[in-house]
């Protein structure tokens, strides 16, 4: 059986070592390492080689945004979920432009971390409906660029926008 390699980037070690332990004791994921900075994070998944990237959101030497789009420009298959403890307007096209594979509360549910580390569509991009926050009120338990009706872009290289993803958004919300 083919296990998913998962590397962690946070520069919280308690947070990242409690989902190393949990990322452990699940048979089709293995964890390869704990990042503890952006710059880190570029070397190990150069290193190591994994399958997906979990990134917090905020890093000690930089964002996780940030690192998401220089990880997916250098390594373009590779999924990077992100994860945030701030939910604002701004946050949600930031990470799809990124091409972020998802953006999860950092608080959130392991079994929607692991379903989302288990999905190998990388062209997908999935948003917890806590992130979203003040744009929807009725949601289903995780959106994707699929379930808004938005095809995403074919290049290995950071979309430059995703006005018409969120005008597409907000609109479904009225």
């Amino acid at each position: 059986m083919s296990r998913t390699r998962v590397l962690i980037a946070d520069d919280e070690r308690s947070s990242a070592r409690a989902l190393a332990n949990s990322l452990s004791s699940e048979r089709d994921i293995a964890y390869v390492g704990i990042a503890d900075c952006g710059q880190s994070a570029y070397d190990l998944t150069f290193g190591l080689e994994p399958d997906v990237v979990v990134v917090a959101r905020r890093l000690d030497d930089g964002n996780g945004i940030g690192v998401t789009a220089e990880l997916k420009y250098r390594f373009p298959e590779l999924r990077v979920i992100v994860l945030t403890e701030v939910f604002d307007t701004e946050l949600v096209p930031r990470a799809a432009a990124a091409r972020a594979s998802a953006l999860l509360p950092h608080d959130g549910r392991l079994a929607d971390l692991l379903d989302v580390i288990r999905d190998d569509d990388s062209d997908e991009f999935v948003v917890h409906p806590r992130v979203l926050g003040p744009y929807l009120s009725n949601a289903s338990p995780m959106l994707t660029r699929s379930t808004i009706g938005v095809s995403p872009p074919k290049t290995a290289r950071p979309v430059a926008t995703v006005s018409g993803w969120l005008e597409s958004l907000v609109a479904m919300t009225r």
